[in-house]
Order: C-alpha cells, then sequence, then structure tokens
C-alpha cells in the first residue's frame, strides 16, 4: 500500500513537470507565432492611410506604373491625385490652408517660392530623406530653406516639323519667321516654362531677364501668327500630330510623346541658350501626414524610381547615382554636357514679377 502511494506520487509529480514544459513551450510557440506579425506591422507603419499628392496630370499611366503601384504595394496605402496647372493647384491649397487636404505638392519653382510666400509649405527635415545625398547639389534645397527638393529637371528647346519647315530653326526669333504664320504654338504664361518662353524672347531680341519690353514687342507680332497657347503638354502633342503646328517650345519631359506621334520632328537648342526648371516636390503645410510624405519624396528621389522614369522619358532624373543607355540620355536634360550648361531663372525674381507678367501677356494675347 505505502508502495502504490510513493508510485502514484512520483507519477503525479512527473505528470505535472511535463504538463507544466509543455505549457511553457506553447507559450513560447505562441509568442513565436506573433512575432512576424508585429514585424510586418513596424515594416508597414503607415497601413491603411491615405496620401494625396498634388501635381500635373501629364504622363498619369507610367507614374502609375512607376511610382504610384510600388509605392503604395511597399507601404500598404492609397495615393491619390489632385490634378492641374500650377497656379489652380496652388489656389486650391491657398483656400484650404487652415485645413489642408493635400499632403505632398508638386510646383515649378517659381511657383514653389510663390507657395512659400503664401505660406502653404514647411520646411523639410533632411534626417527623414536619405536618398537626398544622392541629388545633384542643385536639387537639394532649390528654393531655399528647406522648403522643396528638386525631383526632375527639364529644359526648354524648340521642335519643329521638318516635312513642312524646310529652312532650320535655330533661334527663338525664328517663332516670328512670315513662313511659320499660323503654325507656330508657345507654352502659356501660368505654364512651367511659360516665363522662360518670355525671357528667351527677349534675349533673342537684345533683352534679358531684367529687360522684357523686347520680349512684350515681339509677342504683339507673334500673338496673331499663333495657332494656339498651349496649356498642357499633352495638348501640344496632339497639334504636332494633327499637323495645326509645325514648330512650338517644348518640355524636354514631353519629347517622348512627340516623338511617339511618328511625325518627323528635330529637336533643337537654340542659340540664345537652354532655360532649365525644376520640378520641387514639398511637404504641405498642416498636413497629418507628414511622415508619410517625406516617405513618398525619399521613393520619388531614389535611384529605382528616377531610373525608370527616365527610361520611359517622362522626367529628367536629379539623382546623380542615375544611368541610362545613350539612346535614352540623348532624350533627356541628361549628362555633364547638358547639365553643365544649364541655365536657370532667378525663381525668386520671376515670382516677384509673375503678377504684372500674367497681366502684360494676357493683354496681348487678347488683342
Amino acid at each position: 500500500m505505502k508502495n502504490r502511494v510513493l508510485t502514484s506520487i512520483l507519477v503525479g509529480v512527473v505528470m505535472f513537470t511535463i504538463s507544466t514544459a509543455l505549457y511553457a513551450s506553447g507559450a513560447k510557440e505562441s509568442a513565436a507565432a506573433a512575432a512576424p506579425a508585429s514585424g510586418a506591422a513596424s515594416e508597414m507603419p503607415f497601413k491603411g492611410q491615405t496620401l494625396t499628392v498634388s501635381t500635373w496630370g501629364f504622363n498619369m499611366d507610367l507614374i502609375k506604373k512607376n511610382i504610384t503601384q510600388p509605392f503604395e504595394t511597399k507601404y500598404g496605402v492609397k495615393v491619390v491625385y489632385e490634378l492641374g496647372n500650377n497656379a489652380p493647384r496652388l489656389t486650391k491649397l491657398v483656400t484650404k490652408i487652415d485645413s489642408p487636404d493635400v499632403d505632398v505638392v508638386q510646383l515649378a519653382g517659381n511657383y514653389g517660392t510663390i507657395a512659400i510666400a503664401k505660406g502653404v509649405l514647411q520646411p523639410y527635415d533632411p534626417s527623414k530623406i536619405p536618398n537626398l545625398s544622392q541629388l545633384y547639389s542643385w536639387a537639394k534645397d532649390p528654393l531655399g530653406d528647406r522648403y522643396g527638393v528638386g525631383y526632375a529637371v527639364s529644359s526648354l528647346l524648340l521642335a519643329y516639323r521638318t516635312d513642312n519647315v524646310k529652312t532650320p530653326i535655330t533661334s527663338w526669333a525664328d517663332l516670328l519667321r512670315p513662313d511659320l504664320k499660323g503654325y507656330v504654338s508657345i507654352p502659356a504664361i501660368t505654364t512651367t516654362f511659360g516665363p522662360a518662353t518670355v525671357v528667351m524672347l527677349a534675349k533673342a531680341f537684345g533683352g534679358s531677364q531684367d529687360n522684357l519690353e523686347p520680349a512684350w514687342s515681339a509677342l504683339e507680332k507673334l500673338s496673331p501668327n499663333l495657332t494656339t497657347v498651349y496649356t498642357v503638354s499633352s495638348q501640344l502633342v496632339s497639334l504636332v500630330q494633327q499637323g495645326e503646328v509645325w514648330v512650338a517650345p517644348y518640355s524636354s519631359f514631353s519629347w517622348g510623346d512627340l516623338a511617339a506621334t511618328g511625325v518627323p520632328l528635330v529637336s533643337v537648342a537654340p542659340k540664345e541658350g537652354v532655360p532649365a526648371s525644376q520640378s520641387v516636390v514639398s511637404v504641405v503645410k498642416g498636413t497629418k501626414h507628414a511622415d508619410l510624405a517625406y516617405a513618398y519624396i525619399n521613393f520619388l528621389i531614389s535611384k529605382e524610381v528616377q531610373t525608370a522614369e527616365a527610361m520611359d522619358l517622362v522626367d529628367s532624373p536629379t539623382n546623380s547615382t542615375v544611368t541610362v543607355p545613350e539612346n535614352i540620355a540623348s532624350r533627356l536634360t541628361y549628362g555633364a554636357k547638358i547639365i553643365d550648361k544649364l541655365v536657370f531663372l532667378d525663381d525668386a525674381k520671376v515670382a516677384s514679377q509673375q503678377d504684372a507678367w500674367i497681366k502684360r501677356w494676357n493683354s496681348i494675347m487678347a488683342k
């Protein structure tokens, strides 16, 4: 009897020990199973959020492929775009300054300067944009005081149809040639390169950015000869394809679409020079998704994204580590021979005079 009791006690002790060990093991397995979920959450801290980006509406199919979808997949978020030209998008930001519904805004440099003055942008924190170190020096802080990052650079050249224009175009002054009457288009003053168009016309007739009177006189003569003034690059592409425009200033980021029309075109760097403009991306002041905005900007200027955009002829890179083959490079604002010769307008000066320029432009075009 005594032996049976001792045996029972020993069995009980062994069973308790085994039970305790199994419970501990199960607890460890449960904790291990939970660990990956916790890790996944830390890798997607913005999962389920929506980022609203104010930008232009050009090449949206390629932007979706190269930027939107990869970014949404990487971070588990949704990107919504507000599309339009610089002026109306900036106006909307100003009207919503106390309760912004946009997180990131992309603007031409002169409009970025105006946006700073209007108080709708906030300075960026460089520690939250690691890829900043890969940019050309002029793209890291083009607006000053860290209000924006240059994510694309474009240049303004002249394109003309070689089947219709027999005498080569070499100068901005050629836009006024009698043989081109009725087949010329220029960008509107409120577009990215509108101000540069005015400045280059001034240079062609003896003026400068500080002396625009020759440009206004030239525009008085040119206005009746224009097919139209285009407001978006896609409009110019259609006009060229339809044969309604033979010659026009064009931004380098639209060359891919112009070339895709199949019409015989040649690109020219006019003798007066090649003005350049940066597309600048900024964090909107008061955004509730600042960290996600930083993630988007960092993604936008990454080598991978900038290479993809360059290869599709969407944007010329500001990331200095990007390399592309010669057949692509020749169609972009790319490479030391071009990069070292770019001329950037004084955006602050353009911004300070923009209202007066627009008023003068409109009075001429209305005649």
